[in-house]
């Protein structure tokens, strides 16, 4: 079978859980990580693909099927132009959090000091880093196994980012966060309710670590609370930046104004409320 004809198969194979979009992309990237044929010179490059080949591509596409995502199958993920190790023991990193690491470097840029709060990949942390490299990044999150992989990617794109283990929830993991006395504070924390997994996809309900998803019905902004009292309680600190849910900007406004702060919500590029900023 040469390669048109298997990208062709593939799509169609995909479509089973993707809309065809979705799919298209999906090949792509997997014919350029396995074949090294880029999207562009797909048509311009026609080959017959060895036994090899074909072996690992059945091998990736029988994984995709079963719903395990693209990028716990090729171990990376793209970020702001960087290359992220990922496994089940962190998020993939999402294009929206992208657009909060640019909100922040818009505005922030004459601030020293960062603190990522959740880090996961490390995605934030890292690419605060590289645009800001003379600045101080640090990095904080409850799980260990997330820690490691954070700081394996902070050492492939050559970053010096401080990582420590600690809880956002805690009363110790407050003073922890106050402690480290860091400018500007950014969270991509837990924000999908526990009573929406039935309506994900499988590839995220099934593989994605559910601690850095998933928060209790009960208080769904309960992450953003306590995140804020501690921000409160920390005296260097003069901004604080979170993403959020586009289904949370009529909570966020009932529980803004108790926290005596300035806030201004953001809307991303596709017109949903996605980003708060919270000032002193």
């Amino acid at each position: 079978m040469n390669s048109t004809e298997y990208f062709t198969l593939l799509v169609k194979d995909l479509c089973q859980l993707y809309d065809e979009n979705e799919a298209k992309a999906l090949s792509y990237w997997i014919f350029e990580d396995i074949l090294l044929i880029k999207r562009a010179h797909l048509k311009l490059i026609e080959k017959e693909l060895n036994l090899g080949e074909e072996l690992k591509l059945n091998q990736v596409k029988v994984r995709l099927l079963k719903g395990e995502p693209l990028q716990y199958i090729l171990g990376y993920a793209w970020f702001k132009d960087l290359v992220f190790k990922v496994n089940p023991s962190v998020l993939i990193p999402r294009p929206e959090t992208e657009e909060l690491v640019d909100w922040v470097l818009i505005e922030q840029r004459n601030s020293n000091s960062f603190l990522d709060i959740g880090t996961g990949s490390g995605c934030i942390a890292i690419s605060l880093k590289q645009a800001l490299p003379l600045k101080e990044v640090t990095a904080v999150d409850i799980s260990e196994e997330a820690l490691a992989v954070a700081a394996s990617n902070a050492k492939q794109n050559n970053c010096k980012v401080n990582f420590i283990l600690a809880s956002a929830l805690s009363s110790s993991g407050h003073q922890t966060l106050q402690n480290l006395n860091a400018e500007v504070w950014v969270s991509n924390p837990p924000y999908i309710l526990a009573s929406e997994m039935t309506q994900m996809h499988p590839n995220v309900l099934e593989f994605e670590p559910h601690l850095a998803l998933f928060v209790n019905d009960t208080d769904p902004l309960l992450f953003y609370k306590e995140i804020t009292n501690a921000f409160l309680g920390s005296n260097r600190t003069h901004s604080l930046y979170f993403e959020t849910s586009e289904f949370y900007e009529e909570a966020l406004n009932q529980w803004l104004p108790s926290t005596g702060l300035k806030s201004h919500l953001r809307k991303d590029m596709q017109g949903k409320t996605r980003m708060l900023k919270l000032m002193k």
